[in-house]
């Protein structure tokens, strides 16, 4: 019994076996390789153009500046940038204004960014153009006060905090790396992702979603996002995520992009598959702020009034980027009570969560092989042939692999 599962092991973690390769998963990839089953963020893609659906110009003045844009109650929640009132507004689908909601205890230094989790939106007031702030903040707000359709104030909890590598804070305007406009909010972290002026790339910093007095923002990664991010949105049931940004390309002409993050472990967000859109010019969706997915696939993006030689009206577009999830394969979801294990499995697949009816996907043709009802939380595999497969339960998707009991 020993020297077999030496054996076993020994035969997983053998990199010539094709349930253990590692490589681009995606079809759509240029680089897409067939026999690999964990996907290690290597995908490459050619270059993608996608137009925007126009939904209207945002008539109303108030958000002339608008920064930062969610999808709540089936509705469309947005702020405006530094100067402005510290309000939140509501808006319809068609980009009609709703409602605005003052924010009582806060002020508008520079919001620039906006998220949610189960419980809270959150206003990030951490645009920084001149690199020099000290009072950078995040408003936490609540969600179950905010859907009152007769509510017209709500209270703020305000959250300072500090990047933790920041030295310096004296800096030509826009000649640095510490501007933010977007962040993602978990329901126990928040993700900013920082709008870098002087390498136009994208630094991620983490905080707590609970903390008091002034929290230390970690700086986890960095990204080569090849211009300006000014806003995130992320789709918690798929794991999608998007970035969005815009781009000089000289004279001032700023064309727009959105970089799909996606198949990746949960919150690693560039370690899974990244394609950069390009959607359009600034002369046809505005000073690009917001964007909102209201599922994995379809969304909106925002843009504020430009006025400079001639003014554009702030934008409300959509879009649906259903072509570029439909490769053939199923997103791994966030790992939760379903995940199986072991993982690989050479027999049987056990799940912690309360038994329930289940599908099984061969990953490379996503044709059925197996379904059923889990038998005291457990599934029997013993049937499949070795190789990789999707797990679907309770609307989750989770993949493993398979691998054949030595002989």
């Amino acid at each position: 019994m020993v020297t077999k599962d030496f054996y076993i092991i020994g035969l997983i973690c053998l990199p010539f076996f094709s349930w253990c390769q590692e490589g681009c998963t995606d079809p759509l990839a240029i680089n897409y390789n067939s026999s690999a089953v964990i996907n290690n963020g290597s995908c490459v893609y050619d270059e993608s153009f996608y137009t925007m659906a126009a939904v209207s110009d945002l008539t109303s003045p108030l958000l002339n500046e608008n920064s930062g844009l969610i999808y709540f109650a089936s509705h469309l929640w947005t702020i405006n940038d530094g100067g402005n009132s510290n309000s939140i507004y509501e808006l319809d689908t068609l980009g009609n204004l709703i409602r605005e909601i003052s924010v009582i205890g806060a002020s508008n230094v520079d919001w620039e960014g906006l998220s949610q989790n189960d419980e809270h939106i959150y206003i990030g007031d951490f645009g920084n153009n001149s690199g020099s702030r000290s009072d950078l903040c995040i408003y936490e707000l609540d969600k179950a006060q905010i859907i009152d359709p007769n509510v017209t104030e709500i209270v703020a909890v305000k959250k300072s905090f500090v990047y933790s590598d920041q030295v310096q804070f004296n800096w030509p305007l826009n000649q640095h790396n510490y501007d933010c406009e977007a962040l993602i909010a978990s329901n126990d972290s928040l993700y900013l992702f920082t709008k870098n002026w002087l390498n136009e790339e994208v630094n991620i910093y983490v905080l707590p979603s609970h903390w008091t007095d002034t929290a230390s923002a970690i700086l986890k990664e960095s990204f080569n996002s090849d211009g300006l991010i000014t806003g995130a949105s992320r789709d918690s049931e798929s794991g999608h995520t998007l970035l969005l940004g815009y781009k000089n390309n000289g004279a001032n002409l700023y064309t727009c992009f959105v970089w799909i993050l996606w198949d990746h472990a949960l919150f690693d967000f560039f370690g899974g598959n990244k394609r950069r859109i390009e959607i359009g010019s600034m002369f046809t969706l505005g000073q690009t702020e917001g964007v909102a997915l209201r599922n994995g696939q379809e969304g909106f993006v925002s843009g504020e009034q430009i006025s400079s030689v001639i003014t554009i009206e702030p934008k409300l577009s959509s879009f649906d980027f259903t072509q570029y999830f439909s490769s053939g394969t199923m997103n791994v979801a966030d790992k939760d009570l379903f995940e199986p294990y072991p993982n690989p499995v050479e027999n049987t697949i056990f799940i912690l969560e309360k038994p329930s009816s289940f599908e099984i996907y061969n990953s490379s043709t996503m044709k059925l092989v197996l379904k059923g009802e889990t038998a005291s939380n457990k599934i029997d595999v013993s049937v499949l042939k070795g190789g990789t497969y999707i797990l679907k339960i309770s609307n989750k998707n989770h993949r493993f692999f398979k691998i054949n009991s030595p002989k």
